[in-house]
């Protein structure tokens, strides 16, 4: 397969993932985004309103998804125009096997996939400032301190997802997208099309990415991981000059460069700049792959951290208050809490929660360990008291067992859940469950909402509906769910964050 380039004016696609599974036994939720999956046309939900861009195969649509009201990007994807590799066995995007896994804070959200005969249509979370390429073409040149808040986001997202084993294998700043808050970037990796597994016993083949950020190895159709160091270095270096790495009109000239005269960086061509930077920017763009350092030696290289530092401030004291205090003792109060965590709260009520959970992420690979919080509750309390927090903290948040807090599960634990537990909410969220619009909620529908349509244990479920269910009809009305998700005590209240 020949090289797949993208032109500067091609809009970036968005990504998606993979919906989330129940254990069959003990019911218990894995952490990540609910993504509802239906084999129907249920585009009715949007309302169209405006394209904000489109490639060969493919356009994407600014949308207002009619139950919440919220702006959706939704991309609509022609299956003639999707190749073998992106298929899985079933027939279905391979971004969603791809993604199945991640859950991070700079990878783009999806919330649902859904299809008609000729196309796919997928809806995830819509970032209004646009892409990284359009920002580079207006400021020209960053800060060191802009270069490194944007790298530390990509470095972590890419530790992330390399210690999941998945290459990205096009990374680009038009497959970088931006919230769009004022003095601030957050970003979110996007574009997962040409994503793989690694598999440790064999080297990749076939060429993907863009002219500009393709990794020399890649040309030679044996790489690994370490493609995607390569390309973020190239990021860097246009981030931090302002001008491009190689001086061709066009693709295949650029190609020659990259097989021939692959970038090399020296203090005399980045001049003016940091000896931390040049320094991190040699280790990215290092011509031997095995001699070029990964993507989590990179998050913490000196220059980073530098200006992570910069990121600190003291509101941190009441997000571990939040930690303690929760408490979720219903499994069906924790799966709608992470189902309105995925589907209901905006970016912009969640800006604080990813903001601490990336402080408390000490280490930048996207999940905060026992030891990271353990640093923390040690300057309030002694060893052993600290030790018996994380340990109870762990038995309630950490879903998957895994012996880490992932986003979504810190997610749960943080937000505003006197806002999120508002009449209106709820009303949405039940409304989600019930899909047949009956005005009740069944066990077919609580399974088909929180698993997709996978075979449980029969029994397991009617104990989720036994908890509701107070008139014993064997169905949940509105009010009998609403009950249920407001008796719930020591709710935290990350409003005290915000005012800060």
């Amino acid at each position: 397969m020949g090289c797949i380039t993208i032109k500067a004016n091609h809009a970036p696609r968005q990504s998606i993932s993979q919906p989330q599974r129940l254990k069959t036994r003990e019911i218990t939720i894995t952490p990540g985004t609910f993504v509802k999956i239906q084999q129907s046309f249920q585009y009715n939900n949007y309302k169209e309103l405006m394209k904000i861009g489109s490639g060969a195969f493919a356009e994407v649509v600014l949308c207002e998804y009619l139950p919440t009201t919220a702006q959706r990007a939704v991309k609509k994807v022609h299956k003639s125009g999707l190749s073998t590799q992106q298929r899985d066995p079933n027939f279905m995007l391979k971004e969603i096997q791809i993604l199945k896994t991640l859950d991070h804070p700079n990878i783009l959200k999806c919330y649902e996939i859904f299809e008609d005969e000729n196309k796919y249509y997928v809806a995830t979370e819509y970032c209004p400032g646009g892409d990284l390429f359009a920002e580079i073409l207006k400021l020209k040149k960053f800060t060191e301190a802009k270069a490194a808040e944007i790298m530390f986001q990509l470095l972590s997202a890419l530790t992330y997802c390399h210690e999941k084993k998945v290459i990205h294998r096009d990374l680009k700043p038009e497959n970088i997208l931006l919230l769009g808050e004022k003095d601030h970037f957050t970003i979110k990796v996007a574009d997962f099309g040409s994503s793989c597994i690694l598999d440790k016993e064999h080297r990749l083949n076939g060429c993907f990415g863009s002219a500009y950020y393709i990794a020399p190895e890649v040309l030679t159709n044996n790489y690994n991981e370490k493609c995607d160091i390569w390309s973020l270095g190239i990021i860097m270096y246009i981030l931090l000059t302002g001008r491009p790495p190689y001086s061709g009109k066009d693709t295949e000239s650029i190609i020659q460069q990259v097989k021939e005269c692959p970038l090399i960086i020296t203090p005399f061509k980045v001049l003016g700049l940091s000896s931390e930077s040049v320094d991190l920017l040699q280790l990215l763009l290092c011509l031997s792959p095995e001699k070029r350092i990964s993507a989590r030696e990179a998050v913490s290289h000196p220059w980073i951290a530098k200006h992570r530092n910069s990121f600190d401030d003291n509101s941190i004291e009441i997000v571990l208050q939040n930690l303690r205090i929760f408490n979720c003792e219903s499994k069906l109060k924790e799966a709608v809490h992470i189902f309105l965590a995925s589907q209901v709260i905006s970016n912009q009520e969640i800006n604080n929660i990813r903001k601490h959970f990336q402080l408390l992420d000490k280490d930048g690979d996207g999940k905060i360990t026992s030891e990271e919080l353990m640093t923390e509750y040690k300057k309030v309390m002694s060893i052993n008291e600290a030790k018996a927090v994380v340990e109870d903290i762990l038995l309630k948040l950490d879903q998957d067992q895994d012996g880490n807090i992932d986003y979504t599960e810190f997610l749960i634990s943080c937000y505003d859940q006197q806002k999120v537990l508002s009449q209106e909410h709820l009303e949405i969220a039940f409304k989600m469950f019930d899909t047949d619009g009956s005005g009740t909620i069944t066990v077919d529908e609580i399974r088909q909402t929180l698993e997709n349509g996978q075979l449980a244990e029969e029994e397991a479920w009617d104990m989720l509906l036994q908890e509701a269910d107070s008139n014993g009809d064997g169905c949940i009305d509105l009010k009998e769910f609403i009950a249920l998700m407001h008796n719930m005590q020591n709710i935290p209240v990350l409003h005290a964050v915000e005012k800060t």
